[in-house]
């Protein structure tokens, strides 16, 4: 049986993914935002020798109604790592991060992405791409909140259960 890793783009994002939930998790509700720095040739060249075009465009906004659009592979990499580590890391009594890998995913706190567009440098911050997160105190149930605000052209199921607008069949192969 073969075991499966994590994607290698979003390991290099771990402590940037910390640094953003750190401050969202002192929030709750309300939106936090960075800027991830565009890749450097040293990332390029790392991420070329694994066979992955960090300049690529997002392989899952390929897939109608699936996810959010991060726009490229390199922020792609910054959401895995932002939900990986929200997931598997966070939740340390008292606050703070697990040494270790939980037993199971936490699920009492929605997290909620948004990548926005590209940011011109401005002094010495560099040039990237605009990342926002809050999140959702009351997990699974305040997620299904939020997206019942959405409307029917966002979402996948409208509040009846029926294929909304961004319904996508995996079979036919349409992406």
């Amino acid at each position: 049986m073969a075991a499966f890793g994590r994607d290698p783009v979003s390991e290099w994002f771990d402590s940037g993914a910390r640094d953003l939930l750190r401050r969202a998790y002192a929030r709750p509700g309300s939106w936090v935002g960075t800027r991830i720095a565009d890749p450097r040739p040293a990332h390029l060249a790392r991420a070329a020798a694994l066979g992955i075009n960090l300049a690529g465009p997002d392989p899952v906004r390929r897939l109608p109604g699936r996810g959010l659009n991060a726009r490229s592979r390199w922020a792609r990499g910054f959401v895995r790592a932002l939900y990986y580590q929200h997931r598997w890391h966070s939740g340390q009594a008292g606050g703070g991060w697990r040494p270790g890998k939980r037993t199971v995913p936490r699920a009492a706190v929605a997290l909620e992405v948004e990548v926005g567009r590209k940011v011109p440098g401005r002094g010495i911050i560099p040039a990237g791409r605009a990342v926002r997160v809050r999140v959702h105190p009351g997990g699974h149930a305040a997620a299904v909140r939020a997206a019942r605000q959405l409307p029917d052209s966002r979402r996948i199921y409208s509040d009846d259960g029926a294929t909304a607008a961004r319904w996508a069949d995996a079979d036919a192969r349409d992406y």
